[in-house]
């Protein structure tokens, strides 16, 4: 009797099971983020309402046009997760190295799993005007377009999933970079929609230029379309030109999915100036950690006692003292504790990638700021780009004392370390920051010469001395420090909106005197005016010293165990379902959610896209209205919008979870 095993799966069976495990793991980080976090359903609501908008315009819009609007959407579906953090959340190759999996199964799971997401489904939804507007020319456009959007969809994703694996994820100061100079570009163009909103009204209406149109020949976001429209001949090129991208992206991704799974992708950097490193096994003195980039201080005599608790002091990031360095420190400006801290700073400075994210945001939301008027032919703003970027520049440096962490002990093991901390720190800003500023004021004064240059001159030294030294005291005030430091451009921000706020604000009042002298002061006294924001610039930097010297002095364990709390504790779960108990008991969390995801509709559509792009619909209140009246009711729809949000920003931050923390 002939018994007959029982056949195992197959190895298509088996490799769709492999294939399937991180799309049910990205299902799962999916479902616990929206539980606790709105953010990622109220951007899902706001991109739906864009992509509505988007296959609306599709209906009746320009080719062209469409095809450019196609485009950006899926070069931001590849970048925007790059530079905002949107490694978080994803499954990495890094993740499988551990299971019986091979290159291409992990490369195709991953891909699996990246389609998984709100971001993906919205995209999709997008894309679908392409094939909607070459519904009026056939069912056979409509496929052959459909077929054409399907690839361009692909190609946001593996793009998406290529970049972050090539850059790391934004962690280095290439991505950080990016990420300053994408969003300052963003809230650029959003602060001067109304400089903005004759050429995007323009290209919406009458189409792009010719030589845009005879550009995008070569753009792969309109091939879909020229597909079915152009001439026949080049029908089956551009089609297959898509199909080869998505094939040449497929390709690169299996490549470095398989490189993350063998283990050569790990990067190790150089570690930076002072550092401790473990040195070589071989003595007492051998075993005694090394600062990297720093002489090692000598050993201590034998009869020598240790100083103070076993910790290296704070002094010996200094040189060694000498005749020499002594007779140079005397003829200095500047002590030497307070060059020493500079100098970290400015290190810290051209590496930590936060800072280099912060201060690329100022430049660029600066500039923009200022040169974007020109384009509706208004200079009065050109002078102020130094004055802005400074401004700017302080407000996001309002939480740089959380990204050191416990390495706040340091001034604290010298005497007077704490007044070489926050001196330094101010003396390092005003050395990054007032080249930019000078830079960009002469360049904004050459711009527009027939502008005056006193009320940015008048500001900029209140700027800057407020600047320097504010920031240092609300970063003490309000410690933030990073939960990840390892990835620190990741979507983990340190600075608040208070924050923000209040280094923003001194800086403001610190430039009110002699503003008002300019603007309201005698005729004959005009020119005392940048005398007057000279002045008030350096009171601002001694207030904001004599602050900081008094929170470090008086509350430093304080500000040391804040400094040192980089885990978050867990925060309460929130339903996916109706839960009556739970809407009961945190109703302040649940009008949170509510608030935060209905005050995107009063801002989006009901304002800016009445005020910037003059929409019509019957669901628009200001539609219905004309002129003052038109204009009066989308700013106040914006307004409301605003009161929401921020209303639901101050309640979400008192929920319980929260509030416990």
């Amino acid at each position: 009797m002939s018994t007959t095993g029982i056949a195992g799966p197959g190895p298509l069976v088996t490799l769709g099971a492999r294939v399937a495990v991180p799309a049910r793991m990205r299902t799962a980080i999916l479902r616990r983020s929206l539980r606790e976090h709105p953010g990622p359903a109220v951007a899902g609501l706001c991109g739906l309402l864009a992509a509505v908008w988007l296959i609306r315009y599709a209906v009746r819009g320009d080719q062209h046009t469409l095809s450019i609007l196609a485009g950006t959407w899926v070069l931001g579906w590849i970048v925007l997760p790059l530079l905002l953090g949107g490694g978080r959340g994803r499954i990495r190759p890094s993740h499988l190295r551990l299971e019986p999996i091979g290159g291409f199964a992990a490369a195709a799971g991953l891909l699996a799993a990246s389609a998984v997401g709100i971001g993906p489904a919205v995209s999709l939804v997008a894309l679908t005007a392409l094939p909607v507007h070459a519904a009026r020319y056939g069912p056979r456009a409509f496929v052959i377009t459909a077929f054409g959007a399907l690839l361009l969809w692909l190609i946001g994703l593996i793009g998406s999933a290529v970049a972050l694996e090539a850059v790391g994820h934004a962690g280095g100061p290439a991505g950080a970079i990016l990420t300053g100079v994408f969003t300052g570009t963003v809230m650029g163009v959003l602060g001067s929609i109304w400089a903005v909103a004759p050429w995007l009204t323009l290209l919406l209406v009458a189409g792009p230029p010719g030589e845009v149109v005879h550009t995008m020949r070569f753009v792969p976001s309109g091939w879909p379309i020229s597909a079915v429209l152009g001439p026949p001949d080049r029908r089956f090129w551009m089609l297959s030109g898509l199909v080869a991208l998505v094939l040449l992206c497929a390709v690169a991704y299996v490549a470095l999915v398989r490189r993350s799974l063998s283990g050569t992708a790990g990067f190790r950097p150089k570690p930076p100036r002072g550092t401790l490193t473990p040195a070589k096994a071989g003595g007492d003195a051998a075993a005694r950690p090394v600062l990297s980039g720093v002489a090692a201080p000598p050993a201590p005599a034998a009869d020598s006692p240790p100083a103070g608790n076993g910790v290296t002091p704070y002094s010996v990031l200094l040189p060694r003292e000498t005749a020499t360095t002594r007779r140079s420190d005397r003829a200095a400006w500047l002590p030497a504790p307070v060059r020493a801290v500079a100098g970290r700073e400015l290190h810290t400075w051209a590496r930590h990638p936060l800072r280099l994210q912060y201060l690329a945001f100022a430049v660029v939301y600066g500039v923009l700021l200022a040169g974007l008027p020109l384009l509706a032919d208004v200079d009065l703003l050109a002078p102020w780009a130094g004055a802005l970027t400074v401004l700017w520049a302080a407000a996001m440096s309002a939480g740089l004392v959380g990204l050191d962490g416990t390495a706040l002990w340091l001034p604290f093991t010298t005497p007077g370390g704490e007044r070489a901390e926050v001196r330094g720190r101010a003396v390092a800003w005003l050395a990054l920051a007032v080249p930019i500023a000078l830079l960009l004021t002469l360049a904004g004064v050459l711009t527009a010469p027939g502008v005056d240059p006193l009320p940015a001159l008048t500001v900029l030294p209140a700027f800057l001395g407020a600047g320097a030294t504010f920031p240092v005291w609300v970063s003490l005030l309000r410690v933030r420090p990073v939960p990840d430091p390892r990835h620190p451009t990741a979507a983990d921000n340190p600075t608040d909106i208070i924050s923000v706020l209040v280094a923003a604000g001194a800086g403001l009042v610190a430039a009110a005197p002699g503003f008002a002298l300019l603007v309201w002061g005698p005729d004959g006294l005009r020119w005392l005016a940048p005398l007057a924001g000279l002045a008030c610039g350096a009171a601002a930097w001694w207030g904001g010293v004599w602050l900081a010297d008094d929170r470090l002095a008086r509350h430093r364990t304080e500000v040391l165990t804040a400094a040192g709390q980089r885990t978050r504790p867990p925060e309460p779960p929130i339903p996916l379902t109706w839960d009556a108990d739970w809407y009961r008991e945190n109703r302040a969390t649940a009008w949170a959610l509510i608030l935060l995801t209905v005050g995107w509709i009063p801002v989006i559509p009901q304002g800016l896209m009445v005020l910037a792009f003059g929409i019509d619909g019957g669901w628009i209140i200001a539609s219905h209205l004309e002129g003052a009246a038109r204009t009066g009711v989308a700013l106040a729809m914006v307004a409301l919008g605003g009161a929401m949000l921020l209303t639901g920003l101050v309640l979400w931050g008192r929920r319980p979870g929260r509030a416990e923390a």
